[in-house]
């Protein structure tokens, strides 16, 4: 891996460590400021963002939905300035959310994409 590979995984990682914090200043701090984000669910996209200000403020929302929760990285491959990433995710509800009830467990696995500029994240796709 080069020194910039390296580097970008650095990236990736202290962003997913306050992620899990829900340390919303800590997550933008890995990002670019004109940052995309999109969620796509079998193949749709069911939510599109597009800088900081528009991330922030999903990130504050939805850090709120959780009592906990965990992103666990594994099968990681890095190419140049993309960092594909499979995901475990568990989290603890913090309100009746989608018919579950405050205090249940959720146990998802996704894929990841982040593409990186200049080490920052300027485009994150998770995947379901």
């Amino acid at each position: 891996m080069t020194g910039i590979e390296e580097a970008n995984v650095q990236t990736v990682v202290a962003y997913v460590e306050a992620y899990n914090r829900k340390d919303i200043e800590g997550m933008m701090a890995c990002l670019a400021e004109d940052v995309i984000f999109e969620h796509l669910t079998n193949g749709h996209s069911v939510m599109s963002l597009a800088g900081k200000p528009a991330f922030r403020e999903q990130a504050e929302k939805t850090a709120n939905l959780f009592s906990q929760r965990q992103q666990t990285l594994r099968d990681r491959t890095v190419a140049d300035d993309v960092i594909s990433v499979k995901i475990d995710y568990t989290a603890t509800l913090a309100v009746e959310l989608n018919r579950k009830a405050a205090g249940e467990t959720i146990n998802l696995q996704s894929h990841s994409v982040f593409v990186l500029q200049d080490r920052l994240i300027s485009k994150l796709i998770d995947i379901q």
